[in-house]
């Protein structure tokens, strides 16, 4: 919290935004001490309070009883769409005869089909919510040095990066919601080639088109491990006979297709849903509707 406060300081000598201390509230969980309540208040500068308040209608804190702590939106939801259904939707438009106008009611899954198909367009927010999270994902693997990337890091995988972080004991709501994201970041991303030295042939995601190769594919050259293995090193152009008498034809043009740098680089990991490599949200709802992922699946 303290380091929370003092990066957000210099960050205002930089950007000129800084934190209003009078709305800003501290929260403490039960078993901190007075004194230290007391210490911590001081040395942040603002109030201390045991009251969780809202921010924006939704609760600042959440503890195990989340149906409890989103039910008062949950209600006043409900509430709004039963005033929409009794003032618009009135018996005599949904009742209307074979040859006049009325309300044509369809499936939510028919108007969640894309505009590119000749839908509505209107997203699914259970899948939404995972594409988001994973934003949040993508910003902990590729910015490290954040601040909330080292917190995390020190507290849930000090030994690991993300990708490989297990959910741990008793994890927060932000944690535990940011690691179930993990599912859509492992599909979505591959492997840009350098030297290839950090890249299985057989078990990562480095071809054009999103497939993993299958060792079980081929019974020759089985000591092929690495993508390394297939870059000549002293000219660093693609071994074409080896590739050619490896991989079946489509996948061996494919792999010849890879572009490889005449300088010496490290691998490194793209998103694969932009031209750029960079993540978006956009396309990582849209490979959750081409993969027909399921939402649950990916919180487990």
């Amino acid at each position: 919290m303290t380091a929370y406060f003092l990066g957000k300081r210099r960050e205002g000598q930089c950007l000129g935004q800084i934190v209003n201390f009078e709305k800003s509230t501290v929260f403490f969980s039960s078993n901190t001490g007075s004194e230290d309540k007391r210490i911590v208040s001081r040395m942040l500068g603002v109030r201390c309070s045991n009251d969780p308040e809202r921010y924006l209608g939704l609760p600042n804190m959440v503890g195990k009883r989340k149906n409890e702590a989103f039910q008062n939106l949950k209600d006043r939801f409900k509430h709004k769409i039963d005033n929409w259904s009794t003032r618009l939707l009135s018996q005599e438009g949904k009742e209307k005869g074979p040859n006049q106008r009325g309300i044509h009611w369809c499936l939510w899954k028919e108007l969640c089909v894309s505009k590119e198909k000749w839908g509505l367009g209107f997203r699914k927010l259970d899948q939404y919510n995972i594409a988001l999270l994973a934003k949040q994902g993508w910003r902990l693997f590729n910015y490290s040095n954040s601040l909330l990337a080292q917190v995390l890091k020190a507290k849930y995988y000090p030994n690991s990066d993300f990708l490989h972080a297990q959910l741990g004991n008793v994890p927060s709501l932000t944690w535990r919601s940011v690691w179930a994201a993990k599912g859509l970041l492992a599909i979505g991303l591959c492997w840009r080639v350098g030297k290839g030295d950090q890249i299985s042939v057989w078990e990562d995601n480095w071809i054009l088109g999103g497939s993993i190769l299958s060792s079980t594919n081929t019974d020759t050259n089985t000591e092929i491990k690495l993508v390394a293995d297939l870059i000549e090193a002293n000219t660093r152009r693609w071994n074409r006979e080896l590739i050619e008498n490896t991989f079946p034809e489509h996948t061996a043009q494919k792999i010849l297709q890879i572009p490889l740098a005449e300088e010496v680089h490290e691998d490194f990991q793209v998103w694969r849903g932009e031209h750029t490599g960079e993540f978006t949200v956009r396309s990582a709802y849209q490979l959750l509707q081409e993969a027909t992922l399921n939402p649950n699946e990916l919180l487990l």
